[in-house]
């Protein structure tokens, strides 16, 4: 119940942002997260609003994902985030937090921090410390404009569980194009690698690299 009523305030709240903030809904044919599906590599729908306020900036975000069948509560996933993007004389430190919220009973919620920094114009690097799963992810992106329209989106990061004995490489690339004929909607493909598909398991884990194709639909508000 208490889930419920979080889901709720902050749901309206994002629902009544200021006039600068952007609201996104989008489907594609599986959820990755870091390589690693979350709804059995099956259809995912998503609504998700930020705002930014100077360098301070906030978001929420619901996605479908995968459950068993006697799990309770509903297969959503309720991400928030908060941060602020210290800028300094020729470089910046990103400082975050993000919050993965279950509403189903089988799932642990999770925290990150993040740390990160712009290299070049379209070149990140941050670090991501889960606090309860007791994670790091180091993650380099790339974004770039292209002509016609298009757009490509790449990453790189490394799954490193401190209780495990096994880590993961992931890569990510994603080319686009929006369509402002059909009202400004952006159609995308995507490939997503990741070396170990289960990187959380012990010494018996059969460390199994997975590669998945997907195609996705956008629309910003």
């Amino acid at each position: 119940m208490k889930k419920l009523i979080t889901v709720s305030i902050i749901g309206l709240a994002a629902m009544s942002t200021q006039a600068q903030a952007e609201k996104q809904i989008g489907l594609m044919t599986d959820y990755l997260f870091r390589g690693i599906t979350q709804t059995d590599n099956d259809l995912a729908v998503y609504f998700k609003a930020t705002e930014q306020i100077g360098n301070a900036y906030a978001g929420i975000h619901f996605i479908n994902i995968d459950a068993s069948d006697d799990a309770e509560g509903f297969p959503v996933e309720m991400d928030v985030n908060f941060g602020y993007n210290n800028q300094f004389d020729g470089f910046n430190i990103d400082l975050e937090v993000i919050t993965y919220n279950y509403l189903i009973d089988e799932k642990g919620d999770e925290t990150e921090f993040k740390i990160g920094t712009t290299l070049t114009k379209n070149l990140d690097l941050a670090l991501y410390r889960g606090i309860k799963n007791k994670t790091w992810y180091p993650e380099l992106s790339y974004e770039a404009f292209l002509s016609n329209r298009l757009y490509l989106n790449t990453s790189i990061g490394y799954w490193m569980p401190d209780d495990s004995n096994d880590t993961a490489l992931t890569a990510r690339a994603e080319l686009g194009r929006d369509f402002p004929e059909l009202y400004g909607v952006d159609i995308y493909a995507a490939l997503d690698f990741i070396s170990d598909s289960t990187p959380f398991g012990g010494t018996n884990d059969k460390d199994d690299s997975n590669t998945e194709f997907l195609i996705g639909v956008r629309k910003n508000f």
